[in-house]
This record gives C-alpha cells, sequence and structure tokens, in this order.
C-alpha cells in the first residue's frame, strides 16, 4: 500500500511566486519534488484551506506519485474535503474516489494526423514560399521568452493570456502568445544595424491560456510577416497587398480587409480630453462596437458639440465607399493626429488601387483592435461562414525601439487553423484519412524494381513498397484498401501494372519502356488532380 503525501518543504521566496494570480489559477499540481508548476496549497503563506478554496472552485488538483508515471486527480470538492479535515495524506490504493489521469491531450491543444495534418504542413509551405518570393527572409525564434519581455509590450489582454512556468534559476519565463514580440526583440537587439527596410516571414506555434472559443485552441499556428524599416505608405500597401495574395494561395476565394487607423482614434481622444474613467468606458464601448454603450455615454457625457458629433459618427466611418469615407473623416477631425491619420489612410489606398487590389478593401475608423504596440493602420481579414479574424495586423512603430534603436515596422499574421475553417466555409473537417500513394510496388528484391521505383519518386509520384511480400489479387486488395489507383507487381521478376480505377483491377505486363509510359501518364494524372491543391478541399 503506498501513501502519498502532499509536498511540505519550505521553498525560498522565488519559489512562492505563481505564475499567475490565484483567483485565476487552473490546475495544480502538488508532489514531494521543488518543480511545483503553480503553488504548494499548504503553504500557510497563502491563508487558510477555506479562503484559497473559494479562490479555486474550478480547479483540478493532482497528487504526483514520485518515481513512477501516473498522475491522480482529485475534484475540488474531494480535495478541501480531505484537507480541512487534516487528511493531508491519502491511501492512494484504497481511495474509490481517485481516479487516474487518461492519455488524453490537455484542454485546448489537437493532434493533427494523415491528410489533416498533410494539408497544413502544404498550406504552411505554400505561404512560407510565397513571402519568400516577396523578398521575405526567414526568421526562426525561440518558443518561450522572459515573461517580462513578452507582458510590458502587450496589450492587458495578451498579459492576463500569457502561459507562464518558473525557470530552473527562478526566472519567470512565458511561452511565445505573439510573434511580433519576438521579431522585434531579434531585430532590435541583434540586427539594428542590417540595411534597411528588413522583411522577415515565420511560422510556429503561439500559445494563449485563454477561454475557449470558436476557431481558437489554446495552441495554435501562425504564419506571418514583417516589414522593419519603413515608415513609408508603400510599406502598409506591400503587406496589404501580400495579406490578399496569401489568402487566395490559401484557397479563400471570398473575403475582406478591414482596414482601421489607431492614430485616428488617438488623435479623437486627445481632443476629448477625458478622465481615465471615462477613456476607458469609450474605448470599451468602441472596441465591443456596442452602440447602445456610445449612445449612453454620450448622455452622461458633456462634450462640446464639434466633439460629441465626431464621437456619434465614428461607427458610421466604415464601409466600402473609401473616396466617401475619407472625405468625411477629414471634415470631422479634430486636431492634426486625426488629419495625419486620414491623410495616411489615402495614400495606402491610392497604392493598393494601383497594385489592383483596392476591391478587397473595406475601411472601419471604429477598428481598435489592439494587441497594445499598433500605431497606425490596423486590419483583419474576415471570410463567409467564419465568425472571427483569420488573419490581422497593423503598424507598430514604436515596438523594435523598446528593445533598441527605434524602427518603423508593420506586419500581418495569419492563423493556419482558421485559414483551413474559412477554406471549408466554416464547415467541420473531414474524418482524418491517410494520404494514399500514387504507387503501391512489390519488388521481389528485384534490381530492376528498385530502379523503377527510383525513377518514379523522382518523377513526382509518391511511391510505397509492399514490405509483405504480397502479389496478384492480394497486392490489389492491399492497394485498394489504402486509396492507391495503381500496383506493379515484381514479384515473377516482369513487371505486371495493375490499374485499380476500375471495379475490377486489370492487368497488363510492361516492358521497360512500357514501364515509363506508364510512369508518364500517372505523373499527368497526379498534376491533373493536384494543379490546384484546395480546391476539392474549398468545395
Amino acid at each position: 500500500m503506498q501513501t502519498v503525501h502532499t509536498s511540505e518543504k519550505s521553498f525560498p521566496p522565488r519559489f512562492l511566486k505563481s505564475p499567475k494570480p490565484l483567483r485565476s489559477i487552473e490546475s495544480v499540481r502538488l508532489g514531494a519534488a521543488p518543480t511545483l508548476t503553480a503553488v504548494d496549497l499548504l503553504n500557510p503563506l497563502y491563508g487558510s484551506p477555506e479562503s484559497i478554496a473559494q479562490l479555486l472552485n474550478n480547479c483540478n488538483i493532482s497528487l504526483w506519485l514520485d518515481g513512477s508515471k501516473p498522475w491522480l486527480w482529485y475534484t475540488p470538492s474531494e480535495y478541501w474535503e480531505r484537507l480541512v479535515e487534516g487528511r493531508g495524506t491519502q491511501d492512494v490504493t484504497g481511495e474509490s474516489r481517485l481516479r487516474p489521469m487518461t492519455a488524453q491531450t490537455p484542454t485546448g491543444v489537437a493532434d493533427y494526423f494523415w491528410r489533416e495534418a498533410y494539408e497544413r504542413r502544404r498550406l504552411e509551405s505554400l505561404l512560407l514560399d510565397l513571402f519568400r518570393r516577396w523578398g521575405y527572409s526567414d526568421v526562426v525564434t525561440p518558443t518561450f521568452e522572459y515573461a517580462e519581455t513578452l507582458s510590458e509590450r502587450g496589450s492587458r489582454e495578451l498579459q492576463s493570456e500569457l502561459c507562464r512556468f518558473l525557470d530552473r534559476d527562478g526566472s519567470m519565463l512565458a511561452l511565445r502568445a505573439d510573434m511580433t514580440i519576438p521579431v522585434a526583440r531579434l531585430v532590435g537587439t541583434r540586427l539594428h544595424d542590417a540595411p534597411l527596410p528588413q522583411r522577415y516571414c515565420y511560422s510556429g506555434s503561439v500559445f494563449r491560456d485563454a477561454e475557449m472559443r470558436a476557431g481558437q485552441q489554446r495552441e495554435f499556428w501562425q504564419v506571418g510577416v514583417e516589414l522593419m524599416g519603413s515608415a513609408a505608405p508603400e510599406a502598409d500597401a506591400e503587406v496589404l497587398a501580400l495579406t490578399v495574395e496569401a489568402l487566395q494561395v490559401a484557397g479563400i476565394e471570398r473575403f475582406r480587409l478591414v482596414v482601421g487607423q489607431m492614430q485616428f482614434f488617438e488623435g479623437l481622444l486627445q481632443a476629448l480630453q477625458l478622465p481615465p474613467d471615462a477613456r476607458t468606458r469609450l474605448t470599451a464601448a468602441i472596441d465591443r462596437n456596442s452602440q447602445p454603450a456610445l449612445e449612453a455615454f454620450l448622455r452622461e457625457t458633456r462634450l462640446p458639440r464639434r466633439q460629441q458629433r465626431a464621437l456619434a459618427e465614428l461607427p458610421y466611418l466604415g464601409g466600402e465607399k473609401i473616396d466617401a469615407i475619407l472625405h468625411r473623416a477629414e471634415k470631422l477631425a479634430l486636431n492634426k493626429p486625426m488629419q495625419a491619420a486620414v491623410t495616411n489612410l489615402r495614400a495606402i489606398c491610392e497604392v493598393l488601387a494601383a497594385q489592383g487590389v483596392l476591391d478587397y478593401v473595406t475601411l472601419d475608423l471604429s477598428e481598435i483592435h489592439n494587441l497594445g504596440y499598433y500605431t497606425g493602420i490596423t486590419f483583419e481579414a474576415l471570410a463567409p461562414g467564419v465568425g472571427f479574424r483569420i488573419a490581422s495586423g497593423g503598424r507598430y512603430d514604436n515596438l523594435v525601439g523598446t528593445f533598441g534603436a527605434a524602427m518603423p515596422a508593420v506586419g500581418v499574421g495569419l492563423g493556419v487553423e482558421r485559414l483551413l475553417l474559412a477554406r471549408r466555409r466554416g464547415a467541420a473537417p473531414p474524418p482524418p484519412q491517410p494520404l494514399a500513394p500514387d504507387l503501391i510496388v512489390a519488388t521481389g528484391n528485384h534490381p530492376d524494381a528498385f530502379a523503377f521505383v527510383t525513377q518514379a519518386r523522382r518523377a513526382g509520384l509518391t511511391v510505397a513498397l509492399d514490405l509483405e511480400h504480397r502479389c496478384g489479387a492480394a497486392l490489389c486488395a492491399y492497394a485498394r484498401a489504402i486509396g492507391s489507383h495503381a500496383a506493379v507487381d515484381w514479384c515473377d521478376g516482369r513487371p505486371l501494372f495493375w490499374d485499380l480505377t476500375c471495379d475490377e483491377p486489370t492487368s497488363a505486363g510492361l516492358t521497360t519502356e512500357d514501364a515509363l509510359h506508364a510512369l508518364t501518364a500517372l505523373v499527368e494524372a497526379r498534376n491533373a488532380a493536384s494543379a490546384s491543391p484546395y480546391k476539392e478541399a474549398a468545395r
């Protein structure tokens, strides 16, 4: 019978710092080793068991068995019942209320395999190839950073969603919740002397410890670009135009880019000169697109008539009539920052019109989505059937300067999961299926057979070898079972080609020349089927 004790070790102060405030702890691991992931609840410094229990109503509490693999879980009520009754030591084998942890993934992460994994990798590859053709160089940053690197430069929302943990030396670390800040750190600390502008593209996992919502897990994949060292409207236009082409490459036929300007709203706030609480209420109303909240704010806040009109009309400064919206915004501008924002938008739109992509753009000067560092344009991509942005970006002229020399910058990030969902127009993904090879070959270990396989692969075909020495009907049955449309049987020393596209397999003997013709036909069929990699999935 094994007894498991919760830790009673007194930790140095660095171990007493929880990665999150106690009010937001989601799970607690208790063990005998000083590698606690959250907090040792038995330490009196954290208050009475009853007071801590109130903070952990929805928390999963687990005991770690030293020297063995299983984790055992309590519900909060089960744990606190034992703790308050003084039963800090539990008999594992005799407790029916303990339940073993199943071999499942945590909430908010997922496994991808077979065709679904292939489509993700294929999309990532297509987008990175596109970015490189536009002159963007690859950059790879660490999966985790010092927590303060991310928290001091992100919005409050981003700060609250960081996945924090302690380093061995007591430093607080965090998984990256954003790709832009790590790239800005790299450029500001190591690449600031390189010729400008600098262009970078990336792909990688991003982590946010947020409530689960449609279209986003706690771990999700992003691809994107950062253009650093240019404040010109042409730089903003380049990133917007590149976003349009990236969405087209991803197989998304219908979408809109909704473009705003943070400087316009910030200029409006400067003109209004509101106290902090009123400024917070107004920002929240605009960020939520809440017309009732805005109307209530206007009723409760005394403003000069011109300022009141500019604020009341802000939600209506949006749509596809670019010239009319910019003309109206120019008349409503209360100061130079607002005028400069309108001038900037007009210059960007002129470049986009010259590039032939302005028709994809919708303006919305009430769009103030901000990760904490945007200073100019902001934008998001929306697609039918998907109720959330599938890409977003903007200008951040002050971020790189927090790491070194000041440098203007603009970028965009595209969510791979959301792109795939948009391509399906919001439909659920099909059941996972293995990728079928173009051809199954039973070589019989003949040199000519292996030479044929090498030639087929060099021609671009996916060829899998039969390892179980099947031949004839058994080979055909196996090939069909894994979705292949052709097989070559070399077991008798002479190649026999099986066509599996008909109801009944047909076979034909092959000479070397015939084998080359068969390869050519298979390659042509393969190319025709993959001419547009995402058309079938989009349908």
